[in-house]
């Protein structure tokens, strides 16, 4: 007996075969086992941010200001006058608008007083001002002695005069003397002598050849050069 299979086996067959290759893709999309797909992917790397101040870097370089330079004080100027008079010179400083100082040769003081005539031996400009140097009573300008010259005697002796008395040389005759005492007297060795014949030379009452210079106290004396 032939046992004919039924003509739908073949159809079945087919249907089932489609429902397991969907079932098939659902599994591979879907997400039985509790994951997705997403899960099994690695990870994308993250870049975490953190708050705060950013790493130090190197710190700058702090250099000291330079010192400003100190200005150095101009040299005032003034035309030169060494060898000329200090009256002169004085005027000058005075049109420039120039501060001055006149000091005494060889003292380094500062002159009192002065007369304008007087030859200026020296004369430095500075930034202060400008200084002029005069001789001392009695000095050139390298501090010598200033000697009157011997006169040529006359070709008649003079006549003493009569003065009244004697002075303070303790009288004597003035014929031979060139320079004499306030009180009409010729000056004697020793004898002080007065303010206007400092540095003056001339005879004394014994004929004696006498100079007015500071002795070692520093006073204006009479002298004929011999110690003692």
């Amino acid at each position: 007996m032939r046992i004919r299979r039924p003509g739908g086996v073949r159809g079945l067959t087919g249907t089932t075969a489609m429902i397991a290759a969907a079932a098939l893709a659902l599994a591979g999309c879907g997400d039985g086992d509790g994951t997705d797909g997403a899960a099994e992917r690695p990870a994308a790397a993250t870049t975490t941010t953190q708050s705060g101040s950013p790493a130090p870097g190197p710190s700058p370089t702090t250099q000291s200001p330079t010192p400003a330079p100190t200005p150095t004080p101009a040299t005032v100027t003034l035309s030169d006058h060494t060898g000329g008079r200090v009256g002169t010179a004085v005027a000058a400083a005075r049109k420039a608008g120039l501060g001055y100082t006149v000091r005494l040769e060889g003292t380094g003081r500062t002159a009192s007083s002065w007369g304008a005539g007087e030859k200026v031996c020296e004369q430095t400009d500075g930034s202060d001002g400008v200084t002029f140097t005069v001789p001392r009573d009695g000095r050139d300008c390298d501090g010598r002695p200033l000697h009157t010259p011997k006169p040529t005697p006359p070709p008649q002796p003079e006549q003493p005069r009569d003065t009244g008395g004697s002075g303070g040389s303790g009288g004597g005759g003035t014929a031979g003397c060139e320079l004499t005492s306030p009180a009409g007297n010729c000056y004697a060795d020793g004898q002080f002598c007065a303010t206007k014949h400092r540095g003056l030379s001339t005879h004394g009452r014994g004929g004696e050849y006498l100079t007015c210079s500071l002795d070692s106290g520093g006073r204006w004396r009479w002298s004929d050069g011999v110690a003692g």
